[in-house]
């Protein structure tokens, strides 16, 4: 353990000094078998308390501009990711009269993914669903409903198995799993009041800007250590994309009521259109304990943590795709549209994207033959 805080330090020093990290010093910094998956936890726990981020190689160049603008203006600036991943660009004015023999040349030129290339990439793709989970679930409204969700499972009325995700290779299984929700679901209930407590300490205008920064402060703090705790007990991460899209529907609703409250205040003898305004307003960020601006902050960068996450995958399937055009091949004269034959493949190829576990030491392409097939 000494050895491995060792490695941490250094790798965090390196941060600081670079004022980030890339994908390529996490990949050094993880083992690509046998890994305690704490050690990852450690890491991304100690970037965010620190504000530093993982970015990709490409990046770096981008990022060192900013970083010296930054220090000769004094300002600090939000870097937007785009994605790494190329897409197919289909000239419209043309007619593909053989899709078929496209796609077949095309696959033909997406070259196959060595071993270690399907490691980083699989450790690209488990720090950015990291990076999403806990951005989300960092918000008390998305935190709130994924404690409901582990609760009915712990009283039986969700099944585990579609629910909760087991990893062999995580210690996660069944019975240690269901051994820690009593302790840390009583725990996240007895949290989640004092972050209530200290959201509305946040927004009291009768209290003084410093004490309004310090309930800030321990409300975030809180909120990190309610995310470990929902991570230790492995809610799948199919059960939180419907968190994102409803905190994006009240972010939406928030600044539409911020908007519609600013035309209305101009009109004579509206106090009371203006009062329901703030009241349903104030309602919404009771729930989701945060302010607009706040939340359209946390929904911007769970954006980006999304987007990051869903390239990561794209780049570990799209370097497969010929393993998939090589299966439907066999299976071309048994009745299925070759094209329906490929997305289908395509389809299996992303479940198994998404459940692969490269500490196990199964090379994707076997692994992906199965779920293909």
């Amino acid at each position: 353990m000494h050895q491995l805080d060792d490695n941490l330090q250094q790798l965090i020093k390196s941060g600081r000094k670079q004022g980030y990290i890339t994908f390529s010093q996490v990949n050094d910094y993880l083992p690509d078998e046998g890994v305690n998956p704490d050690k990852l936890d450690h890491l991304l726990h100690s970037l965010e308390e620190l504000g530093m981020d993982i970015i990709p190689e490409k990046h770096v160049s981008k990022r060192k501009t900013e970083l010296e603008s930054a220090k000769k203006k004094k300002t600090s600036k939000n870097e937007k990711r785009s994605g790494d991943l190329v897409t197919d660009d289909e000239e419209g004015s043309k007619r593909i009269d053989d899709p078929v023999r496209i796609y077949l040349t095309q696959m033909g030129e997406i070259p196959l993914l060595t071993r270690v290339e399907e490691i980083t990439l699989a450790k690209k793709i488990e720090v950015t669903r990291k990076q999403f989970r806990r951005h989300l679930m960092e918000n008390d409204c998305a935190m709130q409903a994924a404690i409901e969700t582990l609760a009915k499972v712990h009283r039986g009325e969700l099944p585990f198995d579609r629910t909760i995700k087991v990893s062999l290779t995580e210690s996660l299984e069944k019975e240690q799993i269901l051994g820690r929700m009593p302790h840390n679901l009583k725990t996240l209930d007895y949290l989640m009041e004092k972050n209530k407590h200290d959201f509305l300490r946040s927004i009291d205008p009768e209290l003084s800007p410093e004490e309004q920064k310090q309930a800030r402060h321990s409300l975030n703090t809180r909120r990190r250590k309610m995310t470990t705790l929902v991570e230790e007990m492995s809610l799948r991460t199919q059960r939180l994309h419907p968190l994102f899209k409803r905190l994006q529907q009240i972010s939406a609703r928030m600044n539409e009521l911020k908007h519609k409250h600013k035309i209305v205040s101009r009109r004579q003898n509206s106090e009371n259109e203006q009062a329901a305004i703030e009241r349903e307003l104030h309602d919404l960020m009771v729930m989701t304990y945060e302010t607009p601006e706040s939340l359209q902050a946390r929904i911007k960068e769970i954006e980006s943590r999304f987007s990051a996450y869903e390239t990561a995958m794209r780049e570990l399937s799209g370097g497969n795709l010929r393993l998939v055009v090589s299966i439907a091949k066999k299976y071309r004269n048994r009745g299925m549209n070759f094209l329906d034959l490929i997305q289908e493949g395509n389809t299996g190829l992303m479940r198994a994207v998404d459940k692969y576990e490269y500490r196990r030491g199964y090379k994707f392409s076997t692994y992906a033959t199965w779920w293909i097939r």
